[in-house]
């Protein structure tokens, strides 16, 4: 029977690491190199530290480094930028000469227009400006409000500074807070601009070149703009509508130049019918209402040129429309629609007592909120105008007048106000 070879036999010590030489491997986290006896899994390789100087030379390196990411990154900027600017300069320059070049006969919005000279075209299109002959006096009776001890003063009824109720059937103040100050009329200037652009403009069916060295100042200056373009060919009527509605400055610039050649000489004569109407104690030094310090009035002054102008019929339709479209232009083929800024916060009719049919709005900071409306009871049929300035926001007056037409009115329907607290 063969022998079975036998195995060798392992020494004891293999079975032991520890006394045959074999040492088993430790966890990872636990290994040593031999040469370093550092963990290379853990251990951070050792460094010599830093001398002071090259900490220093280390530091000013790393400012210029920074320093000139900066500077890459502002010049990025500036460069996308300048690219920016020359793009949107081709595109409008594109669409100028687009626009010149589909533009009707007849129109032009530069010096250069396409086959003509320019004075030959200045000469054909711009319209003359009127003689200043007062060729369309409104006529009329101006109010002059009468103060009376039958005056009541609601001052803790209303929270506008200013304000005065007036009939127009015989002047009597009905009620008032603060009447006899000086006020800062704002845009209801524009009630004297449309009124002198209209009694002194000959053919209101005339047409106007608007144009940028009007618009620009204004639109600077932050007043309000009616919407028309420089090198358009407005119709005075549009003009009118444009100052009294939206309440735009450009409009009344462009009247007054019209009318007179110039915004100052029409000023002029804008204070002179101011005084032919016994406006006291108003001073005009433009025809936007901008601030000045020496543009004022006060309420009894506004009230009397309100009146005055409801009395004309045509002036009344302007003052008293809503909305208003222009007539079609090359700058605006639809026309420009125009909203009042009176009826686009009251319909007219809110008091109950009595529906107001015409007014003008008016703010600047100095002077606050202001409200002029005119307006007929329906039962007795009495008119009367209410004047309302310094309102901190543009609901405030408007929340005034209705109340002092509700309760201020000379109607049997009309509760006082004590009798209203009486029913509540």
């Amino acid at each position: 029977m063969p022998m079975q070879p036998q195995r060798p036999q392992k020494s004891q010590t293999s079975r032991t690491g520890a006394q045959s030489g074999y040492t088993a491997q430790p966890p990872r986290g636990t290994y040593r190199d031999e040469a370093s006896g550092q963990n290379p899994y853990t251990s951070v390789p050792h460094r010599p530290p830093l001398s002071p100087a090259e900490r220093r030379r280390r530091r000013i390196l790393q400012k210029k480094r920074r320093r000139r990411r900066i500077v890459r990154l502002v010049c990025t900027a500036a460069a996308c930028l300048l690219l920016l600017t020359a793009l949107i300069f081709t595109c409008v320059f594109a669409v100028r000469m687009l626009s010149e070049e589909h533009a009707p006969a007849g129109s032009f919005d530069s010096e250069q227009n396409s086959g003509h000279d320019t004075a030959d075209t200045e000469a054909d299109t711009e319209p003359a400006l009127p003689e200043y002959d007062a060729p369309r006096e409104v006529e009329g009776i101006p109010i002059r409000p009468i103060l009376t001890e039958t005056v009541r003063y609601p001052d803790t009824e209303i929270s506008c500074p200013h304000a005065i109720l007036v009939n127009v059937e015989d002047g009597q103040i009905v009620a008032g807070k603060n009447i006899t100050d000086s006020i800062y009329p704002a845009s209801m200037t524009k009630l004297m601009t449309v009124l002198v652009a209209y009694e002194n403009i000959t053919d209101i069916n005339a047409v106007f070149r608007m144009t940028n060295e009007i618009i620009d100042p204004l639109y600077l200056d932050g007043l309000s703009l009616a919407g028309f373009s420089g090198g358009e060919d407005v119709v005075i009527r549009d003009l009118l509508y444009g100052s009294a509605l939206p309440s735009g400055a450009e409009a009344s610039v462009a009247l007054a130049i019209a009318a007179c050649g110039s915004e100052d000489a029409f000023v002029a004569r804008m204070n002179e019918r101011a005084a032919s109407l016994g406006m006291t104690g108003t001073n005009f030094v433009n025809c936007t209402g901008a601030h000045h310090p020496d543009h004022v009035s006060t309420l009894s002054d506004i009230a009397i040129l309100t009146a005055f102008i409801m009395q004309n019929d045509e002036l009344a339709e302007i003052f008293g429309t809503y909305q208003h479209t222009t007539v079609p232009t090359a700058k605006h083929p639809e026309g420009i629609l125009l909203t009042s800024t009176v009826f686009s916060r009251m319909e007219g009719g809110e008091s109950g007592v009595c529906t107001v049919l015409g007014g003008k709005t008016g703010y600047t900071v100095q002077g606050g909120q202001c409200l002029a409306t005119y307006a007929k009871h329906t039962v007795t049929g009495h008119r009367y105008v209410c004047v309302m300035a310094g309102g901190e926001t543009k609901w405030r007056p408007v929340y005034d007048t209705i109340h002092l037409y509700q309760y201020y009115t000379a109607s049997a329907a009309a509760p006082s106000p004590d009798e209203a607290e009486s029913t509540s």
